[in-house]
């Protein structure tokens, strides 16, 4: 055997001792082969041997070895108080169970044990509730659906099914808040989110929660749940709320998906009739000023005639006052120009002061003169041009 020193008989005192029997660890010897229980008077007998070759005088009962032993007691005690406060957590530190600070990161010190303590919340890590339901483990689990926290009633008397999610983190300002403040800290920011939640949906109608509200009753909820912590001094920072799950009781699902259908037609149709009115309006607008316009160009155009029509009137009358019989002829002569200017006219000798036998004894009064007077033209303009 490894752990014999003799070969011979007699048998091997094992690892313990040497010689005859099984001693074992607590005894040099017995009879029968059987261990015996070790003896407590041998054992602070053998200690007290030892302690005593270690002091001074080798002797116990100084008071000098008393108060050596009394200081290293009192150091290694001491010693106790040093911790250490990692980046993401806040040293709360107590003296008889009192606040009295809190550290930073760092290797700290506080009274050891019973005299002080240390509490280190951690303020980094997120925390989550889970409201109205609870989601499964792992990848293929299902999460468990609780009518009695997802039901509510809404402002117009119905209920809806909601599911939200809190995102909760320990505030490093008011850590000490939060030790002493919060016996169960989970059950009361639920109990109070889920509150807030109940008031916020009891302000507003089923339509406005299952559409277009969802962002703002979740911004609310969180508004309403962080003031009522701060409050109570809680300590408590909620980073989040989120709507998981926002949809009709059962019963009535079918119902509120056509209304929900319906909703969005509607919308569709005054969508397009605002940008038919946005369309039609500018150029109905358009065509109303651009008629306008044109009103006033003819308004400042008559104005602007009439004006001039009366100041060749006056100009007329003046001259007419210096020398009316020049003045009577002049608009005599303007008259008969303006109205023979636009007319035929046939102009015939009754002289007979022309050459050739009968030039205008030959013309008769009751020709269409005319028409004699346009062929006449017509034939002089082709007869000079045929020379």
């Amino acid at each position: 055997m490894p752990w014999s020193n003799q070969s011979g008989g007699g048998g091997g005192g094992g690892p313990w001792g040497r010689g005859g029997g099984n001693g074992g660890p607590w005894g040099t010897g017995g009879n029968g082969g059987g261990k015996t229980p070790p003896d407590l008077e041998d054992l602070l007998r053998r200690g007290q041997d030892r302690l005593r070759g270690v002091m001074p005088g080798g002797s116990l009962g100084g008071g000098r070895s008393i108060l050596i032993v009394a200081s290293l007691a009192v150091g290694v005690w001491l010693l106790t108080g040093f911790y250490r406060v990692e980046p993401y957590q806040v040293g709360i530190e107590t003296i008889f169970g009192r606040y009295v600070g809190s550290k930073g990161e760092g290797l700290r010190y506080n009274f050891p044990y019973p005299i002080g303590g240390v509490v280190k919340p951690n303020v980094g890590q997120v925390n989550s509730i889970q409201v109205g339901y609870r989601a499964g483990v792992g990848a293929q689990a299902r999460g468990r659906d609780l009518p009695e926290e997802s039901l509510m009633l809404t402002g117009d008397e119905n209920i809806v099914d909601l599911d939200f999610e809190v995102q909760w983190r320990v505030n490093p300002l008011k850590a000490s808040d939060y030790v002493f403040n919060l016996q169960n800290p989970e059950g009361t920011i639920k109990a109070i989110a889920e509150s807030a939640m109940r008031e916020v949906v009891g302000r507003r109608n089923i339509q406005a929660i299952l559409t277009n509200e969802q962002s703002s009753i979740a911004q609310e909820v969180k508004e309403i749940t962080q003031a009522a912590l701060d409050e109570y001094g809680a300590g408590v920072r909620i980073e989040v709320v989120q709507l998981v799950s926002v949809t009709p009781p059962p019963e009535v699902r079918p119902a509120f998906i056509d209304v929900n259908a319906a909703q969005q037609d509607a919308e569709r149709l005054q969508n397009e009739a605002k940008t038919y009115a946005s369309r039609e309006v500018p150029q109905a607008r358009g065509k109303a000023a651009q008629i306008v316009q044109a009103a006033e160009a003819y308004r400042t155009q008559a104005t602007a005639e009439a004006t001039g029509q009366a100041a060749r009137f006056q100009q007329v009358f003046e001259s007419y006052k210096t020398s009316p019989a020049v003045s009577r002829e002049r608009i005599f002569l303007e008259t008969m120009e303006r109205v023979f200017g636009s007319v035929n006219k046939v102009i015939i000798d009754q002289s007979g002061g022309g050459t050739g036998a009968g030039a205008a004894a030959g013309v008769l009064p009751v020709l269409p003169l005319t028409e004699l007077g346009g062929r006449g033209t017509s034939g002089q303009q082709a007869g000079g041009a045929a020379r």
